[in-house]
């Protein structure tokens, strides 16, 4: 019998892409989602009931997974959506859960002899956000400086917060590599997700993450200026479905030779919000008088912001064309849209 993929996360949304793309491809899969949550799991996948199955963890720090982790030989910690808005208590909690889930995780890999492990992370384990409008070129070998103290920094912005959860965790998950040399660790530093709502996913989560900003685009005053574009938010994008795709092809790669880490940027690319709301308004008429108006942005700034260079996603998954920021943007549009005609007053 195959070992199985566990999958958490399962029921968010870049973790029910790739849920949804490893059943495709027809592995054994195990999906934790808090247990409110399991039921929706089993009833979107029902078609996979013979090789998928949803379990419920309600606390990814401390609850014993001994019996999660039975059977399992790779993986896959699915990553939390962005923070937007202000930082309560609850917020900066699940942020902090970030590196505190990932250090309880691995050690129960250890223990159950996992083989592989896909740690999902974000860019900004590269790029300080205060350089995201610098014209700077990151690599793969590059480290946002920021450390622990950030965690409890009063102010901080909320994306800050979670960019400083995001890479204390990598760093825990390297470190952990470097102790266990046999265990084949990838870890995948996707740009900013859009696309379409996961099969699995919960629908308390259709505003979260990058759905925020969908939300602005379709919900405000008539004749408002578009989102903003600067600090602390690099303007890149990836279709949800390219990071999914990207999990599966890691799964297929073995251990390099000769040896070096396999940490992976994915980014498709580089939009403007003008350009997003400008685009949106051609291609979807329908929707045009819900749209701010792409020439009313505030504050504008030269066009000019970091970028990076992804020989790993070439190299190591064989990774070298994206979906367009055209499709990814039209899609999560067109997955809010469908879900408001659905569920009327959500």
């Amino acid at each position: 019998m195959a070992d199985i993929v566990l999958v958490t996360e399962a029921s968010g949304y870049t973790g029910s892409h790739i849920v949804e793309q490893l059943l495709r491809a027809g592995y054994r899969v195990r999906g934790i989602a808090h247990p409110e949550r399991v039921f929706t799991l089993r009833i979107a996948y029902l078609e996979y009931r013979d090789r998928f199955e949803a379990v419920g963890v309600a606390d990814l720090n401390h609850d014993n997974l001994a019996d999660v982790f039975r059977g399992v030989g790779t993986l896959i910690q699915a990553s939390l959506p962005p923070v937007k808005g202000q930082i309560t208590e609850k917020a900066k909690s699940i942020v902090q859960s970030a590196s505190t889930g990932t250090i309880h995780l691995l050690r129960h890999a250890r223990a159950a002899n996992v083989r592989k492990i896909v740690h999902t992370s974000f860019f900004a384990n590269v790029l300080h956000p205060n350089d995201s409008w610098n014209p700077i070129v990151v690599t793969e070998d590059d480290w946002n400086s920021q450390t622990a103290d950030d965690l409890n920094t009063l102010g901080l912005h909320p994306w800050c917060l979670h960019t400083a959860a995001q890479v204390i965790a990598e760093r825990e998950l390297w470190r952990f590599a470097d102790v266990n040399p046999d265990i084949d660790v990838t870890s995948i530093l996707h740009g900013f997700p859009f696309g379409p709502y996961g099969r699995g996913q919960v629908i308390d989560q259709h505003r979260f993450g990058t759905f925020a900003w969908i939300n602005e685009l379709l919900h405000g005053p008539p004749g408002r200026p578009t989102i903003p574009n600067g600090p602390p938010y690099s303007p890149n994008y990836v279709h949800v479905a390219d990071v999914a795709r990207a999990h599966v092809a890691a799964l297929r790669v073995g251990t390099l030779n000769p040896p070096r880490r396999k940490r992976v940027l994915l980014v498709a690319g580089y939009v403007l919000w003008p350009e997003v709301t400008a685009y949106l308004a051609q291609a979807m008429p329908e929707i045009r008088g819900r749209l701010p108006s792409p020439a009313g942005q505030a504050g504008s700034r030269p066009r000019t912001y970091a970028q990076f260079e992804m020989r790993n996603a070439r190299e190591i998954l064989g990774i070298e064309r994206y979906r367009g920021w055209q499709e990814a943007f039209e899609d999560a549009v067109k997955a809010m849209l469908g879900l408001e005609s659905r569920m009327p007053g959500l």
